[in-house]
This record gives C-alpha cells, structure tokens and sequence, in this order.
C-alpha cells in the first residue's frame, strides 16, 4: 500500500461532499469504508493530539509529536543536524524525485515551524525511504527543531512484543487532517527479534510495485500516514518507518484475541494481514551500501553523520 497516493484525492473529497457510505463506527468516507477498512484490533487506537494534550504526556512522547511534520498530502519528522544540514524522513512513495521537494513547504503542526524542502539527498524503494535537507527560516526555529530532533536507531534490531507509538496525518477518522497518535494495547511488534522480510506490498486498494524490507507491527494506520516514525512507547527510540498494511482489513484481524493468538503462534498470517514498517538496522545496511558507491560529497557527509555510532 502506499499509504499517501490516494490521500490528495481523498482529502478534497472529504472537504467537499457529504459522506455517501456509513460503516459501524459511524464515520464514512467516498472511497474507502472508513476506519473499519483499517482497524486492527478491537479498537481505533488513532487519537488526536494538541499542543494542550502535550502537557500530560511523557517528553519521549511529546518529542515525537513536536517533530512530526506534514509532507505533501502525507507525514515526515525531523532527525536531526548533520554535517550542518538539517535533515528529515519520509517515504519513498511519498518524495520519489527531487520534483517532491524543489523549495515546497512543510509544517509541524504542534511545533509551530514551517520548513522549506532544499535537496532530496535520495529516495530508495527497497527500504522506502526519502531523506532531505530543509531551509530553517529564523534562530527560534532551529532552537525549537534541536529541542525535538532524533535520529533512527540504525545499529538496533526490532524486539518481538515490544509497545510502539506511531504519529500522523492519516485520514480515516480524520477528515480535519489534524495530527493523530496510535498507541493502543495492538500497537506492539508482531515478528520475531530482528525478523525482517522483503515483501510485496499487501494492499488489496493501491498497491505499491516494488518490495521494501519490513516487519509487522499492530498499529492502526491508514492513507495520509505514509512516512511516520515509529517509535518505542518506553524509551521514544526511532526503530522504523511505516510503508504499508493490508488494505482493507479482514474481520480476523479486528480481534484483538486473534492478534495475540497469531502472535504467539507465528502463524504466517502476521505477514499478510498487519501494518509494516521498514526496520532501522535495514535502512543501516542499504545507506552503507550507498556509501560504499562514491555519492555526491554533501550525501556522503551526512549519512556518515547519520550512521555514525
């Protein structure tokens, strides 16, 4: 699935017209079914988040939130400064080229700063991966995004059973576009220690045509969240990015007692029926590989900087 293509157009929609289908939650949408299209578990674990909410929650958490930005019809956060660039993330799908970036605007909401696109320094589909240097317009701005900045956790493997946290624009219960959180009791890593697969995007809607490495996860993500981190609930540590989920989502999976037998059994179904993110360790091994290549001077410093131990 690539979780951005079919947001513009949906998000226009949702501005314009009255929803035409009606679902058990109650909250429709033209193209999709709404929420139950998504849902995994026996919750809808996508929350909204305000710059008030922040107050109660733990600083891994509201970092998180501060340094998620919208990118286009989708999502992107801040890592941080490298070399004396700063840099962000987002999926490959959602910049593919430079056209993507070519000085456009991007936003983080609760964060309060706006940031200009200036270089895509690469855009890799096997690990979906977009990164890219932004224009910091004032002295404030560049203290507000040191304040929240984080990098990937690029020398560490995902943990099975371990609780996430993931942040975004999606649209499903979502038709103001506002920042949404999921970190339901579902939002956990299903795939064993350090398990990762290439696999074929499983989106039944709008699938992708290419394979990225991957592992499973539980979390509630739908179109407009393409390109958000995800984080461990307990520490805040950058571990993956999402790219994809089964799309829409059987009844089985709308279980939460099916999750957790499925979890503990390792049936097959946790890499066809879940959400997916793309690792950290596997970005690590690809961007090395890029290294390895002779890049451009300014794409070599920053990612030495950015994979450095």
């Amino acid at each position: 699935m690539k979780l951005l293509t079919i947001f513009a157009f949906v998000f226009c929609i949702y501005q314009t017209e009255a929803f035409s289908s009606q679902d058990k939650t109650g909250i429709g949408n033209p193209v999709l079914s709404g929420i139950s299209d998504y849902q995994l578990g026996d919750e809808w674990g996508k929350l909204p988040v305000s710059r008030a909410s922040l107050d109660q929650e733990s600083p891994s958490f509201r970092r998180a939130a501060l340094a998620t930005a919208r990118v286009g019809g989708a999502t992107g956060f801040y890592l941080g400064k490298f070399a004396g660039y700063h840099v962000m993330a987002t999926n490959h799908h959602v910049m593919t080229s430079s056209r993507g970036c070519n000085g456009s605007r991007m936003s983080f909401p609760l964060l309060g700063v706006t940031v200009r696109c200036n270089q895509l320094l690469g855009s890799w589909p096997n690990i979906d991966l977009a990164l890219f240097t932004v224009t910091v317009a004032s002295e404030q701005d560049e203290k507000k995004l040191k304040e929240v900045a984080a990098n990937f956790q690029f020398h560490e493997d995902i943990k099975k059973g371990e609780l996430l946290t993931t942040i975004g624009f999606g649209i499903a219960g979502n038709s103001s576009r506002n920042t949404m959180a999921n970190r339901d009791s579902d939002c956990y890593v299903f795939s064993n220690n350090g398990e990762y697969r290439l696999m074929a995007d499983p989106d039944r809607f709008n699938p992708g045509s290419y394979r990225a490495w991957s592992f499973a996860l539980g979390c509630d993500v739908s179109h407009g969240d393409s390109g958000s981190a995800i984080v461990t609930r307990a520490e805040g540590k950058v571990v993956g990015i999402i790219w994809t989920g089964r799309i829409p989502k059987s009844d089985f999976v709308k279980s939460s007692q099916n999750l957790k037998n499925i979890f503990s059994s390792g049936d097959e179904r946790i890499w066809e029926e879940l959400s997916y993110a793309v690792p950290a360790k596997k970005m690590a091994e690809f961007l090395e590989g890029i290294l390895d290549s002779n890049p451009p001077e300014m794409t070599k410093q920053i990612l030495e900087a950015l994979l450095a131990k």
